[in-house]
């Protein structure tokens, strides 16, 4: 079975072991040529199984670790499950070290002559337990930086699943609202022109199954979106008329994803507002541009314009939500007076992809 993630050995961590191992050995090294004795070749050798001895045992704490991963952030209690066995590790350290100098010394045929047992058990335990405690605290604060890296990476990765379930439902909510006005379009056609009312149905359906294909996807391409808004104009022109309703199309090719059904709602503003509550001719222009590095659709009319305390309606609200959710603060919404005439501008603008 793999181990987890946390409980591998890196190969920077390796390398950093490796370097202070070397170093201890150095300085070992360094002390018994201080005191005059030779350095080749046991001195190397009783250095290097010190170092060898001691990285088993460090390789042993930092793969045991994971188990004590859950008291991370009660320090004192991590520490005491961590040090509370430092007098029998310590032992079982310099058991292990000897039992390892002699072994290698005994196959050479030579004895290995030191201290009373006594007076190395006291010096090497209370040197270990140093080094102990010394490694203890490295490996908390390695597992504390992972854990909580670890911990920012999960949060990150929730906030992203929450904020796509989100979208997908301020999606999927359009449809029922579109389908309900769509569904109010075929039926003022049924009594007066049944054959336009059927052709209506036609077109809806059409509509409906790119509308759903769209809503899988909380972004689709430009083209795919402004298809969309077409089909969904002709339905409105089919139900008010020429003699009620002229759009102008000004379009320009860009390359670029926008919101699935973010041009639908726009449209339907105006024909709601502008077109539905009065007979004479209203003209709407839909603008598709790039400016720059931005994105910028508008709907624009020359009805009646907004009056104080209007609000945008749930189609509106919802698209500035999904904005928000998709873009934050780098997309914008406006909806307001059109400038030096009568009438209501609705404009987005949206940051480029890349």
């Amino acid at each position: 079975m793999a181990k987890p993630e946390h409980a591998r050995i890196t190969g920077p961590l390796a390398a950093g072991w490796a370097a202070f191992c070397l170093l201890n050995v150095l300085v070992g090294l360094q002390e018994r040529w201080h005191a005059g004795q030779a350095l080749w070749p046991w001195p190397v050798f009783y250095e290097a199984a010190s170092a060898l001895v001691g990285s088993a045992v460090a390789a042993w704490r930092w793969r045991a670790g994971p188990a004590d991963d859950a008291w991370l952030m009660q320090p004192r209690l991590w520490f005491w499950r961590v040090l509370r066995w430092t007098p029998l590790v310590a032992l079982a350290f310099v058991i292990s070290l000897y039992a390892l100098r002699h072994g290698v010394r005994a196959a050479f045929g030579l004895g290995y002559e030191h201290q009373p047992w006594p007076e190395v058990f006291t010096y090497e335990m209370v040197k270990f337990a140093l080094f102990y405690l010394l490694f203890a605290g490295v490996q908390y604060g390695l597992r504390s930086f992972r854990a909580l890296a670890a911990e920012r990476l999960r949060a990150e990765r929730l906030e992203r699943l929450s904020g796509q379930a989100r979208l997908a439902q301020l999606t999927q909510q359009m449809q029922p609202h579109f389908l309900f006005n769509a569904l109010n379009t075929i039926a003022s056609l049924v009594h007066d022109n049944p054959a336009a009312a059927d052709a209506a149905i036609v077109r809806l359906s059409a509509l409906l199954r790119a509308a759903t294909d769209a809503a899988r996807r909380p972004l689709h391409p430009l083209a795919d979106e402004l298809a969309l808004a077409h089909s969904f104009a002709g339905l409105m022109e089919q139900r008010f008329g020429a003699a009620r309703v002229r759009l102008r199309w000004h379009e320009q090719a860009v390359p670029c994803s926008v919101p699935a059904l973010s041009l639908q709602p726009l449209l339907e503003n105006a024909f709601v507002h502008a077109v539905e509550p009065r007979s004479a001719l209203t003209t709407i222009e839909v603008e598709v541009r790039r400016v720059g590095t931005r994105l910028r659709i508008a709907v624009a009319d020359d009805g009646p314009g907004p009056t104080p305390g209007d609000h945008a309606g749930v189609a509106l609200a919802n698209l500035r939500e999904r904005l928000l959710a998709l873009y934050g603060e780098t997309a914008s919404f406006t909806l307001a007076a059109r400038e030096g005439g009568r009438g209501t501008l609705a404009a987005m603008e949206l940051p480029l992809d890349g």
